[in-house]
């Protein structure tokens, strides 16, 4: 079952290069260029971060290893702008910016991640094995990436490159919470122009719960991973890479045993995940003057979820029901920038997307194969940029989208970039949002004896304006340096989908209030806004470098424009911090990581005698601390890390007032799994 045969083979043409800046000859597969400031998201071509249009923050393989994270839900738990939410079933998602998680892209190489879970990534289930960097833009992208970047992206960047003809490493990680991570990565040079390269991995964990119970409150899991490219650099700046990844995760929810002196048994579900990744990618610079990204991907998604009845005494299974998820995505997309030397520049590209599901809780009644459904996107965008001066550049562009499904709008966005002086620099935009309702969304039918969710085929696409502000100051003096970051923000979300009670009125279903009905479905429910500002500070002195962050973000009221006596705005607020000191004489890096979510208050409506009032329900704030210490040996063949994670044992968060959610119950919210002590080994045989 858990075996998948892979049937196709894609073709891909993509351009994501990692040259330093768009005049520099090409990097060499024995790389030697320092890209730790280079960005390529959403780029006319790899560019210096100080030079984007956008604000882009990278986070590099050096923070990954620091924290000891091996996915994106470790890592960006120290985030000050990003709010990890836990479900005991779905996995863990986001926000950015207020922004919920179906509405940010989540791509690796500049490909989208399927297979969304109520909307959501399960960023447990992104391995950051073989992960260069992470490139995160806040705010929509929906010109240049369409649905789902409404409210920001988050890129992946693989490991494409390598300095010597032979690499190979392996790591292993051991935590005290029953959780433990092995991998291995290789690479080689075949020839002048080729480099292969593997990485392969399997992560464990035991479970965490009560021990005088067989249930357990974080469920056992096992992950498979592997990923595998081949390039090839031919021409003066021109190269092809094939990639292939492969995901296979199994997490097993036990039951209680039940009727322990005679006969006893149990009832378990097992939730089996398989993700499968293809593309076959060129970039270069084409006729001297125009840098030309081109991609052709294939994605699958398979969830399958089974229940069975155990036999405590025999250990026999008995299956009971079972249900299976396919998605397929085929995406092409082709962008030509223009590098003239003169004060105006542009992009055009194309982009295509098509979607297809089969599933027994998928149903489209003007489908003419049950559970079988479909869905296409095919747009063309671009943008021109004006740069008048050197120190001034601005950016208009526009997407313009046909969809199978419905109308989908104009997309526009402006950027502008303004050097105020050596040290400052100014960043202002808007950008329009769009997010088009999810195969699940219009078409789901998930009716059991806990559960009556249905889809809405009569969806529209959600829409957004943004409006950003960024100053920052840069600057170095003797052995100091000092950057600041101030951020102001305001998003507005129209039609955005909820998950709502309903009723049927005549032949269609409206939207219950009140708690009036037990049952489910997706509909527009109005609109939703976040505003807000954050600041960060970075400094560095010889060894010591100290970084904090505080934000505060504040969520629109809807029960403020119906006459209750609420506030317009919930406000709340993060602050985050990190020391790290280098220790160069024993090659050692001490480092520690706090981030404090502040409490939040949201407001409901509740009757009680035909009395409808607001009320309050809040949820608790916390703190996570995590510490970490490394040291190399043998000239950086062997490192060694050790280290603390959640130090203050923070496991969930009360919640006065109002629901919890539909997985977690009671009347607090997961958090972690409770602190840990991680011990990390890497040792490379070959290589650096």
């Amino acid at each position: 079952m858990r075996k998948y045969l892979l049937l196709s083979l894609l073709f891909n043409i993509v351009g994501l290069t990692l040259q330093a800046q768009s005049n520099l000859a090409t990097d060499s597969i024995a790389m030697s260029v320092e890209l730790s400031d280079v960005v390529v998201t959403a780029q006319y071509a790899p560019t210096d971060s100080k030079n984007a249009l956008q604000s882009i923050r990278t986070i590099s393989r050096a923070r990954i290893e620091q924290q000891g994270a091996t996915n994106l839900e470790q890592l960006l738990q120290q985030d000050l702008n990003i709010r990890i939410n836990q479900d005991l079933v779905l996995g863990s998602s986001m926000s950015i910016l207020g922004v919920s998680g179906e509405n940010v892209k989540i791509m690796v190489d500049g490909v989208p991640m399927v297979g969304r879970l109520n909307g959501n990534i399960d960023l447990s289930q992104i391995n950051l094995n073989n992960i260069e960097r992470i490139e995160i833009i806040e705010g929509p992208m929906s010109v240049s990436y369409g649905t789902d970047a409404l409210g920001g992206v988050i890129n992946l960047i693989t490991k494409k490159s390598q300095r010597y003809a032979y690499e190979l490493a392996l790591t292993q990680q051991l935590e005290t919470q029953a959780e433990s991570s092995s991998s291995i990565e290789a690479g080689a040079r075949l020839g002048e122009n080729w480099l292969l390269r593997w990485s392969g991995g399997y992560d464990w964990f035991d479970g965490i719960g009560d021990d005088s119970l067989r249930s357990v409150v974080w469920n056992p899991k096992q992950q498979w991973y592997t990923d595998a490219s081949l390039r090839y650099d031919f021409g003066e700046n021109q190269r092809i890479i094939y990639q292939f990844s492969y995901f296979d995760e199994a997490v097993q929810n036990l039951g209680d045993i039940r009727r322990p002196q005679f006969k006893p048994y149990a009832f378990d579900d097992e939730f089996s995940t398989i993700r499968s990744n293809h593309a076959l990618t060129h970039e270069g610079t084409v006729f001297k003057k125009f840098y030309w990204q081109n991609t052709l991907g294939y994605n699958h998604f398979d969830r399958s979820v089974n229940s069975f009845r155990l036999d405590m005494e025999t250990g026999d299974q008995l299956p009971l029901q079972g249900d299976t998820t396919l998605f397929d995505t085929y995406m092409l997309r082709s962008v030509l920038a223009s590098q003239l030397d003169s004060k105006i520049n542009f992009q055009l590209g194309i982009d295509m997307r098509q979607e297809l599901g089969d599933g027994a809780r998928i149903v489209d009644p003007q489908a003419t194969d049950d559970g079988q459904i479909d869905m296409g996107e095919y747009a063309v965008f671009g943008s021109v940029r004006y740069q008048p001066v050197d120190a001034l550049t601005a950016e208009i562009g526009l997407r313009a989208t046909q969809h199978t499904r419905y109308d989908a709008p104009l997309i526009p966005s402006f950027h502008l970039k303004y050097q105020l002086a050596e040290a400052w620099q100014v960043r202002a935009s808007y950008g329009k949002g769009f997010r088009s309702p999810s195969l699940k969304e219009l078409f789901l039918s998930f009716i059991d004896i806990n559960h009556f969710i249905i889809g809405n085929p009569d969806l529209q696409a959600e829409t957004s304006d943004n409006i950003q502000i960024h100053l920052n100051f840069d600057q170095q003096w003797n052995e100091h340096q000092l950057d600041a970051q101030l951020q102001l923000f305001h998003n507005r979300i129209n039609n955005q989908i909820q998950l709502f009670p309903f009723l049927i009125e005549g032949d269609q279903i409206v939207p219950a209030i009140n708690g009036q009905s037990n049952e489910f479905a997706y509909f527009n429910i109005a609109e939703n806004r976040t505003q807000g500002a954050n600041l960060r500070l970075n400094y560095q002195w010889k060894n010591l470098t100290l970084a904090s962050g505080i934000s505060t973000i504040g969520f629109f009221n809807p029960l403020s424009e119906e006459g209750f006596d609420v506030p317009n705005f919930t406000f709340t607020n993060a602050l985050t911090g990190q020391f790290g000191y280098a220790l160069p004489k024993q090659n050692a890096q001490a480092n520690i990581f706090l981030r404090y979510t502040d409490r939040f208050v949201n407001y409901y409506p509740e009757t009680i005698d035909n009395v409808t009032v607001a009320r309050q329900s809040i949820q608790d704030g916390f703190a996570m601390l995590d510490a970490s210490y490394t040291q190399s040996f043998f000239k950086n063949r062997l490192s060694l890390t050790g280290g603390i994670r959640n130090v203050l044992d923070i496991t969930q968060v009360n919640v006065q007032g109002g629901q919890v959610g539909a997985h977690s119950g009671g009347s607090a919210l997961p958090i972690g799994a409770g602190r840990s002590f991680f011990v990390r080994a890497r040792l490379r045989l070959f290589g650096e």
